[in-house]
Order: C-alpha cells, then structure tokens, then sequence
C-alpha cells in the first residue's frame, strides 16, 4: 500500500469566479497511476457554517486515493497471476 506522503492533493480550479467561489475541488492522485486519481468537491458554504474542514476532507480523499491504489495494484498482481 502506498504511503500518503506519495499522494498529491491539489486544487482544481473551474476557472470561472462564480464557481470558485461556491465550490472547492480538491483532487488526490499518484503520479504514474492515473487510474486512482480521485476529487472531492466541497461546498463553500459548509466551511462557512464549519460542518466541514479543508483538513478533513484532505483526510478523507488521501484515504480514498490509497484505497483505490491498494485495489489497482491487488488487480494488476492477481492479472499477473493468469
């Protein structure tokens, strides 16, 4: 399993200030397996009124992202296996 420090968090932009301002979208990936790249869109509001944290939802994405490479590396190994 991949250790969170390989995982990159980022912010994806809409590209538009309407947009930006309502939403945040981080997205988790590992550089060389696009395949376990994921995004979290967070509400601006629910930072506002404090239901959720910018930390959390990093948390919960950079779990996400070394789930799915847990997964994608058990696929190719057991593939391999053929």
């Amino acid at each position: 399993m991949t250790s969170a420090s390989t995982i990159k968090v980022e912010r994806v932009m809409f590209g538009n200030d309407h947009d930006d301002t309502k939403w945040i979208v981080l997205q988790g990936s590992i550089e060389g397996c696009p395949q376990v790249t994921k995004r979290r869109t967070i509400n601006t509001a629910a930072l506002a009124d404090g239901s959720l944290t910018i930390e959390t939802e990093k948390a919960k994405l950079v779990a996400d992202v070394s789930e799915y490479h847990a997964r994608w590396v058990a696929v190719q190994q057991a593939m391999a296996a053929l």
